[in-house]
């Protein structure tokens, strides 16, 4: 499907700017998203269009007036050059300011709904923002509108996914949403299991879209869009885990469809301008092409591999150890999620342990990693290294042994 897939629409979904102004970091990096986007599909020589570009949530960081105002001068900046810009504004980052008054000015900017139904290219999209009610993310007369428009999108276009978009997840669906996680909601769940044509867009989670737990597919399909901000990880069970140069991780998504209604998803590294991963899927309206199932990736993921005769070398300072080792290739196209490290004692007892994450979420990995090891009791140890991928799988240790 790689080589053959030509686009006849596509399409740019990005969240969590969390704009503070202009020339901050989040107003630089949507600026740089519509550039790279428009760059993108000019350079493609089967189709050139971009048909729309969706922000779900957490365009601003606070909800102030000035916030929207800089956003605008990116939005006027897009519409210039031909982009249809439609947003969801989200109960968080978005309301804290002006509370339900903030979808008001939203619209008085933009001109736009804040809860919206379009047609674009043959292809329903259905956005959701929060509540005009102060203390609600969502209603449930905003469940009843929604199931009504799917109703709708359904019956046109019943061959065809429609594409949902709104800020934070669908609990239980894609990583950054389960209760470990801590960014789910529930809302909308039972009714979207109801619509296997549905590809729903989230943010809020900040995690980041190459590691392949931000595809989701199961009744239906879920992707998570990462964030322009900051990323965040959970490890081990802790949330809010915030990695190394995690401030310099700026994901958004292009999305195309080709003439059958296959899917491409490609998540670009906004700073580097690269593309970290790219998700194809069979026309996900037809709910037997679901290759992006757990137990499906599960049984994908292989062992990554460390180079042949990977060295691990030790130093020490003032009693303090630490390791550095080369990097592990991935042997299923996954990235290595993270490293743990054991010191093991001549009777093979762990007798410390940690754990290193590679700035996977970046275009760029270092060749090599450093592991703090902290103070290590005196006699012979051995330092083994193992890398793991997203789903848990674990390659054979590479192994280092010291006299303490």
């Amino acid at each position: 499907m790689t080589n053959e897939f030509i686009p006849v629409f596509r399409f740019i979904i990005c969240s969590d700017a969390h704009i503070e102004g202009i020339g901050s970091p989040g107003y630089i990096r949507l600026k740089k998203t519509v550039d790279y986007s428009l760059d993108f599909a000019s350079k493609n020589e089967s189709y050139k269009k971009i048909d729309a570009f969706f922000i779900a949530g957490d365009i601003t960081n606070k909800g102030e007036k000035e916030e929207f105002d800089a956003f605008k001068e990116i939005y006027d900046y897009g519409k210039e050059k031909g982009l249809d810009f439609l947003c969801t504004v989200a109960k968080g980052h978005d309301s804290i300011a002006m509370g339900k008054k903030s979808l008001e000015y939203f619209n008085a900017l933009t001109n736009q709904e804040t809860d919206f139904h379009r047609i674009i290219g043959g292809y329903h999209f259905i956005g959701i923002s929060t509540s005009r009610m102060k203390k609600h993310f969502n209603t449930p007369f905003q469940k009843m509108w929604l199931k009504k428009e799917l109703d709708k999108a359904v019956k046109d276009t019943p061959d065809k996914p429609v594409f949902v978009m709104h800020h934070e997840h669908i609990k239980y669906t894609v990583y950054g949403s389960f209760d470990e996680d801590g960014w789910g909601k529930i809302l909308f769940a039972d009714l979207l299991k109801k619509y296997p044509n549905v590809v729903d867009f989230s943010g809020h989670s900040h995690y980041p879209v190459n590691d392949p737990r931000s595809l989701w597919q199961m009744e239906y399909t879920a992707m998570g869009t990462g964030s322009l901000k900051y990323t965040e990880l959970t490890v081990d069970g802790v949330q809010k885990i915030h990695p190394d140069f995690y401030d310099d991780c700026a994901n958004f998504l292009i999305v195309e469809a080709d003439k059958d209604n296959n899917i491409r998803i490609s998540g670009v590294d906004c700073l580097a301008g690269e593309i970290l991963c790219e998700y194809y899927l069979k026309n996900p309206a037809d709910k037997n092409n679901r290759e992006y199932t757990y137990e499906k990736q599960l049984s994908r993921s292989l062992p990554p591999i460390f180079p042949e005769n990977a060295e691990i070398t030790v130093s020490e300072q003032d009693g303090f150890y630490s390791t550095e080792y080369p990097k592990a290739e991935s042997a299923d196209g996954m990235p290595v999620f993270i490293y743990r490290i054991y010191a093991v004692d001549k009777n093979g007892k762990t007798i410390k342990e940690r754990k290193t994450i590679p700035t996977y979420y970046l275009y760029n990995v270092a060749p090599t990693l450093k592991t703090d090891l902290g103070r290590l009791p005196k006699g012979s140890c051995s330092i083994r290294v193992i890398a793991e991928t997203p789903y848990g799988i674990r390659s054979e240790y590479i192994e280092k042994t010291i006299e303490v």
